[in-house]
């Protein structure tokens, strides 16, 4: 019985930012770079928070684009799916999916 190695690798690209995928052999990992606020931490540095786990890229970008989109107060459910519309083209376009 031979027994394989995982091996996580990484998306990054700047339109991604502050996101990255991690990738093992099962899945797609969406992780987020989140700098901690002074108020609730004196450590600040860094770190990684998981937004969820994708079997592909197409689902891992749209969690990307909805957690970008919800990062934020909108005035008006139109206003809100632009936003995430402008944000999952940017996205889409760059692998074409």
């Amino acid at each position: 019985m031979s027994k394989e190695k995982e091996y996580t690798r990484f998306i990054t690209d700047p339109v991604m930012e502050p996101y990255f995928i991690s990738m093992d052999d099962n899945c797609m990992t969406v992780n987020i770079r989140v700098m901690p606020d002074a108020r609730y931490s004196d450590s600040g540095k860094e770190y990684t928070k998981v937004i969820g786990h994708y079997s592909s890229l197409a689902s891992a970008l749209k969690s990307i684009a909805k957690d970008k989109t919800n990062s934020e107060s909108y005035d008006s459910l139109g206003d809100y799916i632009k936003k995430y519309n402008s944000i999952s083209e940017s996205l889409n376009s760059i692998v074409n999916i």
